[in-house]
C-alpha cells in the first residue's frame, strides 16, 4: 500500500519547504482525535510528545531559533469553558489534524464530527490518518473514507499497526481490553516502536517535505552530533559509557517510584473527597494523579483501576448523590442562586462576595469591596445584578456578568434581608439596629437612590415584601394590639392591621394573643399565609378568609412552609411529617413521615420532598414514595437548602462547617426503574421473574415491559421472603415454585410448574419445602436436589422422573450448570462447590469457595467463582488460580443471604452483600478484580437480588421498599422499585465525567490544600 502523500512536486526542496511553512502561523501545529480507549489513547499521547519534542531541519529555524511544536490533545489543553467551543476554536486554529484510527474510532460520533468540522475550515488535505488496527474501511470514520488521493487510493499518512494484528486469531483491541490487559499492553507497546519510525512520514506532512529527505536530515543531524561528541569525549564515552547507562537506568526507576508513589498518594485523597461526597474533587485529584503516569510505569495497572472505580463513583448512583461542596469560610452567610439557576452567591471569607457555577461548584469570581463578612445576598430577577449586604453597614451591587461594582449603598444596623422587586424596578433592605429598632429602605434601581423607608421602634419577628415592593407584612410582639401589620414601603404608614388569633389562658375569663411564627404574601398574588404553632391560615388582601387547617410546627425551624410558584400547593412540616397541601382549600394531597426529620425542602414541580433527619442522613420522596433512604450526606447538618426548580439539584448550606453542598437528584446512568422486586433470573438471565406486591411477572427485556404470570393455585408460599424456590425457563414457557398442597393431609411439600404458553399448571410432591431447584439451559428439565433422595430429574414435557442422583445430596445452597447442562455444581452453604459429570454420575472436585459460571467443552471443564474478597478460575487440567479482589469489597461483611451474579460476556461480577446492617452492591471486573463501581440499597424489609443482562450492558438492583397504610382502601399500599443501571465502557465514562465538571478545573487554592503546589 502506498503510505506517503504526494503533497509536493520537488520532495528535495527543503528550503522551500520551510519557507512555506513560515508563510502562516498557527497556534497549533496538530490537533489529535482519538478515542478514550487503548491503545488510542496512549498512542495518542505519544505522537502528541513525539511532535512537540521534534527537532526540525535548520531551514525551519527563525531567527536562529528552532521553532518549537504545539499540539492540542483534548486531555490536556481544555480550558474551564464549554467543551464544545473549545474544541472548535482548536480545530481553527490547527495546522493539521492528526485522527488515530482503529475499528472504533468510526463508532465515535465525536471523532466524526472533528474531521467533518476541520475539513470545512482548512480542507481535506491537511488530515492524517494514523492506522493503528484494522483496514482503512474499517478504521476509517466516513469523512476520511471519502477522501481520496489523485490516483483513487487512500489517504495514508502512518501505518503503525504490529505484524500481530495480522494473526487470524487477533481478535481486537476491543476484545483484548476487556480480556487480555497485558496483550493490549504488549501490543501497544510495538505500536509505539513502529511509531519511531513513522513520526518522520507524519512531521514530513505537517512540514511539507517528503518522508525520506526529513528522515535523512534528522539522521545527518543525529550523526553529527554523535560525531562531534565522540571527537571531544571518546575516552570518556570508553570509560564511562557503561558506568552512565547504568547510573541513568537507576535515575529513572527511582523517578518513576517517585512519580508513582505521588500518584498514589493523589488516589488516596481523591478517594477521601468521594467518602466526603466531594465526587468533583475527587475526579479532578484523580486526573492530576495520572497525568504523569504512563502505560509502560509498573503501577499503570493499579492506578488507571483506581482512577476508573474513582470515575464510576461519581456517576453511578440510583438518585441522589451529593455532588461537591464549596467552602464560604463565612459563619454567617445565606446564599441565594440566580433566576436561570446558573449561579450561586455566597458571603466568602472576611470581606468578599463569591459566584459559584451551580453546574460543578467552581468558583466563577470573588468580589472584593466590602470590609466585613457578607451576610445576605440576592440576584435581581433578570440576573443582571447582584446585591451584597455586610455588617460593614453597605449593600453593594455587582454587575454579574462583568463584576464590577454598580453602587454602594450606605445603612445603619445589621442586615437581614435584600430583595428585588419583580419588575427589578427596586430594591428593599431590611436592618436590626442596635436590638433595639427595625430599619426599612427602598431604592430606585435606576440610579440606586432612596425613595422610601421607615424605622420600627422594636425588633420584629418575621417580615415579608410584595412582589410590586409597594409593601410589607410584619410581625412584632403578640403583646402588641398591632401584632400583623401590612405597611407601605414608602413611608411605612399602615395599610391594613390584620386580626391575632386569640387562645385562652390559664386565669379564668383572660385571653391572650397568639404568637405567629410567619406572615407571608402568597405565590398567587392575592392572597396572605399566616402561620402559628398550631394554625395555618390563608386569607384574602380583604380579611376574608380561605381556609384555616390546624397543623402544628415547631417555632425553632428556621423554614416549616414552602409554596409552589403559582400557589396551588403548599407544604408544611408538623414535627415528623411533612403534609402537602392543596393551595386553594388548604385540604391534604398528601402526607409524608419522616423518621427523626428535622429540615426538609420541597419541589412542587417534580412533587419532591428531601428531608434531613437528625442523624445527618437525609431521605428523598417523590410523588409521596420514599426513592432514596438514609443517604450519608458527610458533615454538619446543613439549615438552609434551594431546591432548583427542574428538581436536578438541591443546594444545602451548613452554616456551622462553612460549606454548600450541591447534591444532585439526578441519575445519570440509570435508565426507567422497574417497580417490582427482582424474584429470581433464568440461567442465561434472559428472562426475569418479578414480584409487584400482588403478582409475579416475567419480562424478557431486563424488566422494560412484562407480563403477569396469571397463576393460581392452592399452593401455600412458604419461605418466600428470599423467592429463592421460584424459578424461571430460559425459553420463558416454565415458571416453577415450591410450596404446601393444603388438600393433602399431612401438607406435602409441592413442586408446581406452571406452563405459560399453554396455561396449565402441574404439581409434584417432593420431599422437602427447601429443595433446591434448577432448569436445564434447553428447558426441557428440572433438577430438584434434597437431602432425601438426592438429585432427582424431571421432563418438563411429561412431568415425570427421567432420573435420580442418589449420592448428589444437599439442603441448601444453589445450582449452577454448564451450558449443555453436563456439568452439575451445587454451592453448599458450608463454603464449598461440588463438581459433577451428569452423563457419568461422576464426582469430579470439590472447590473451597461459590463457583458462579462453568463450562464444559475440548475434553476440559472450567469453573470461574469466588470465595470472600478472593476470585478464583479452576480448570480440570490446571487446577486452581485466584487473585486478591479489591479490598474496598471486604469492607461489607458476608452473609449468607449474599448473591453474587457474574456474566461472561462482559466479565462482570456483581456482588450483593446482604448483611442485617448494611445492604450494598459490588459491580467488579472479575479477570482483575478491580471494583468496578459499589450502589447501595435502602432496603431492609428483605434481601436484595440483582440481575445482569445477557449482553453485561445492564445491571439491575432491588433498591426500596415503603409502605403506607391507605385509609380509603383500608390496606397498605406498597412502593417497590428496583434500579437500573447502564454499564458504560470507558469512552462513555469519560464523556459523562466532562459533561458532569462542564469544564471545571482545580483551582491554585485547591491544589495549594491538596498538596498539588504551594504558595
Amino acid at each position: 500500500m502506498e503510505k506517503e502523500q504526494n503533497h509536493r512536486q520537488n520532495v528535495d526542496e527543503m528550503q522551500k519547504a520551510a519557507n512555506e511553512y513560515k508563510e502562516k502561523s498557527y497556534k497549533y501545529d496538530a490537533f489529535i482525535s482519538y478515542r478514550h480507549v487503548e491503545p488510542d489513547q496512549s498512542i495518542a499521547k505519544q505522537v502528541h510528545q513525539l511532535i512537540e519534542t521534534f527537532k526540525a531541519p535548520k531551514e525551519f529555524y527563525q531567527n536562529g531559533k528552532r521553532p518549537t511544536f504545539r499540539v492540542f490533545r483534548d486531555r490536556e489543553e481544555l480550558a474551564a469553558r464549554d467543551l464544545s467551543a473549545s474544541i472548535e476554536e482548536a480545530l481553527a486554529t490547527s495546522r493539521y489534524l492528526i485522527v488515530i484510527c482503529s475499528k472504533r474510532t468510526p463508532l465515535s460520533e465525536w471523532c466524526q464530527r472533528e474531521i467533518e468540522t476541520f475539513k470545512s475550515l482548512h480542507g481535506e488535505e491537511r488530515i492524517i490518518p494514523v492506522l493503528i488496527e484494522g483496514e482503512p474501511d474499517e478504521a476509517f470514520p466516513l469523512p476520511l473514507k471519502e477522501m481520496k488521493k489523485d490516483d483513487g487510493h487512500e489517504i495514508l499518512a502512518a501505518d503503525i499497526r504490529p505484524d500481530d494484528i495480522f494473526k487470524t486469531d487477533f481478535l481486537g483491541y476491543e476484545n483484548l481490553q476487556q480480556s487480555d490487559k497485558p496483550k493490549l499492553k504488549e501490543l501497544t507497546k510495538k505500536s509505539l516502536d513502529i511509531l519511531k519510525t513513522e513520526k518522520y512520514r507524519i512531521m514530513a506532512t505537517v512540514l511539507g517535505c517528503s518522508f525520506g529527505d526529513l528522515k535523512q536530515r534528522d539522521k545527518e543531524r543525529k550523526n553529527k552530533r554523535i560525531l562531534t561528541v565522540s571527537t571531544l569525549s571518546g575516552a570518556v564515552f570508553l570509560i564511562f559509557g557503561l558506568f552512565m547507562a547504568n547510573a541513568y537506568q537507576k535515575a529513572e526507576l527511582a523517578r518513576q517510584e517517585a512519580v508513582q508513589s505521588n500518584a498514589s498518594i493523589l488516589m488516596k485523597r481523591s478517594k477521601d473527597f468521594t467518602k466526603e461526597g466531594d465526587f468533583i474533587k475527587a475526579v479532578l485529584v484523580a486526573k492530576e494523579a495520572m497525568k504523569s503516569i504512563k502505560p509502560d510505569m509498573k503501577y499503570y495497572d493499579t492506578l488507571k483501576a483506581e482512577e476508573d472505580t474513582i470515575f464510576n463513583s461519581m456517576i453511578y448512583h440510583s438518585g441522589a448523590s451529593t455532588l461537591t461542596s464549596i467552602s464560604t469560610k463565612n459563619i454567617f452567610t445565606y446564599m441565594d442562586v440566580s433566576k436561570d439557576e446558573k449561579y450561586v452567591a455566597y458571603g466568602f471569607d472576611n470581606n468578599y462576595t463569591a459566584i459559584a457555577s451551580v453546574d460543578n461548584g467552581e468558583v466563577l469570581k470573588i468580589l472584593p469591596g466590602h470590609t466585613q463578612q457578607v451576610k445576605v445576598v440576592r440576584f435581581s430577577n433578570d440576573n443582571r445584578y447582584l446585591a451584597s449586604f455586610s455588617f460593614d453597614n453597605t449593600c453593594i451591587i455587582y454587575d454579574v456578568e462583568t463584576g464590577e461594582e454598580m453602587a454602594k449603598i450606605e445603612t445603619e444596623g445589621v442586615p437581614m434581608l435584600v430583595r428585588f422587586s419583580e419588575d427589578d424596578s427596586k430594591l428593599t433592605l431590611i436592618t436590626f439596629n442596635n436590638n433595639t429598632s427595625t430599619n426599612f429602605y427602598l431604592y430606585d434601581t435606576a440610579n440606586w437612590q432612596q425613595t422610601g423607608g421607615f424605622v420600627i421602634d422594636s425588633l420584629i419577628k418575621n417580615a415579608d415584601i410584595k412582589s410590586d415592593a409597594s409593601e410589607a407584612i410584619i410581625i412584632t410582639n403578640p403583646d402588641s394590639d398591632d401584632q400583623i401589620t401590612r405597611r407601605s414601603l414608602t413611608d411605612g404608614s399602615i395599610i391594613e392591621v390584620i386580626p391575632s388569633l386569640t387562645v385562652n389562658t390559664v386565669e379564668p375569663g383572660v385571653i391572650k394573643n397568639k404568637q405567629y411564627k410567619t406572615a407571608a404574601y402568597s405565590a398567587d398574588g392575592e392572597s396572605i399565609l399566616l402561620n402559628t404553632q398550631n394554625d395555618l391560615i390563608k386569607i384574602t388582601y380583604d380579611n376574608r378568609e380561605l381556609f384555616h387547617q390546624e397543623i402544628s410546627i415547631n417555632f425553632n425551624d428556621p423554614k416549616v412552609i414552602y409554596e409552589s410558584e403559582n400557589g396551588d400547593k403548599i407544604a408544611i412540616k408538623s414535627n415528623n411529617t411533612v403534609y402537602i397541601l392543596d393551595g386553594k382549600t388548604g385540604e391534604t394531597i398528601n402526607k409524608i413521615y419522616i423518621q427523626d426529620l428535622k429540615y426538609y425542602t420541597y419541589n412542587s414541580n417534580t412533587n419532591t420532598v428531601v428531608g434531613f433527619s437528625e442523624n445527618g442522613n437525609y431521605s428523598v420522596w417523590k410523588d409521596g414514595a420514599i426513592t432514596d433512604s438514609n443517604l450519608n450526606y458527610g458533615g454538619i447538618l446543613p439549615i438552609e437548602y434551594i431546591f432548583l426548580k427542574d428538581g436536578s439539584k438541591v443546594l444545602a448550606s451548613s452554616h456551622d462547617s462553612q460549606t454548600i453542598k450541591i447534591i444532585d437528584l439526578k441519575s445519570r446512568i440509570s435508565s426507567d426503574s422497574i417497580y417490582a422486586r427482582i424474584v429470581s433470573n433464568s440461567n442465561d438471565s434472559s428472562k426475569m421473574l418479578l414480584f409487584d406486591g400482588n403478582d409475579v411477572f416475567i419480562s424478557d427485556d431486563d424488566g422494560k415491559t412484562s407480563k403477569k404470570i396469571p397463576f393460581n393455585n392452592n399452593i401455600t408460599y412458604g419461605i418466600a421472603a428470599t423467592f429463592k424456590d421460584q424459578k424461571i425457563s430460559n425459553d420463558g414457557r416454565y415458571y416453577t415454585v415450591v410450596g404446601i398442597d393444603k388438600d393433602t393431609p399431612d401438607k406435602k411439600p409441592t413442586l408446581s410448574i406452571y406452563d405459560i404458553e399453554n396455561d396449565t399448571i402441574n404439581n409434584i410432591y417432593i420431599n422437602a419445602i427447601d429443595s433446591i431447584l434448577s432448569f436445564s439451559n434447553d428447558s426441557k428439565q428440572i433438577f430438584v436436589l434434597d437431602a432425601v433422595e438426592g438429585l432427582n430429574v424431571y421432563s418438563t414435557d411429561s412431568f415425570e422422573k427421567v432420573k435420580n442422583y442418589s449420592d448428589i445430596k444437599e439442603s441448601s445452597g444453589n445450582i449452577k450448570l454448564s451450558e449443555d447442562s453436563k456439568i452439575f455444581v451445587i454451592n453448599k452453604y458450608s463454603g464449598i462447590s461440588s463438581i459433577y459429570n451428569l452423563e457419568t454420575g461422576e464426582h469430579i472436585e470439590d472447590i473451597p469457595g461459590e463457583v458462579l459460571y462453568v463450562e464444559n467443552g475440548a475434553g476440559e471443564i472450567r469453573a470461574k467463582g469466588i470465595q470472600n474478597n478472593t476470585a478464583f478460575t479452576w480448570s480440570s487440567k490446571t487446577g486452581l488460580k485466584s487473585w486478591e479482589m479489591d479490598e474496598a469489597c471486604s469492607q461489607t461483611p458476608l452473609s449468607l443471604k449474599d448473591v453474587n451474579l457474574y456474566n461472561a460476556n462482559a466479565d462482570i461480577l456483581l456482588m450483593i452483600r446482604n448483611n442485617d446492617t448494611e445492604r450494598k452492591c459490588y459491580v467488579v471486573d472479575f479477570s482483575t478484580g478491580r471494583l468496578k463501581m459499589a450502589l447501595n440499597s435502602t432496603l431492609k424489609e428483605y434481601a436484595v437480588n440483582g440481575h445482569i443482562s445477557s449482553d453485561g450492558k445492564m445491571i439491575a438492583v432491588d433498591q426500596n421498599y415503603y409502605a403506607d397504610y391507605d385509609f380509603n382502601a383500608g390496606k397498605n399500599k406498597q412502593y417497590i422499585e428496583s434500579t437500573v443501571y447502564k454499564i458504560l465502557n470507558e469512552e462513555e465514562v469519560a464523556n459523562e465525567i466532562d459533561s458532569i465538571l462542564s469544564g471545571r478545573i482545580l483551582t491554585e487554592d485547591e491544589k495549594i490544600q491538596i498538596g498539588l503546589t504551594t504558595k
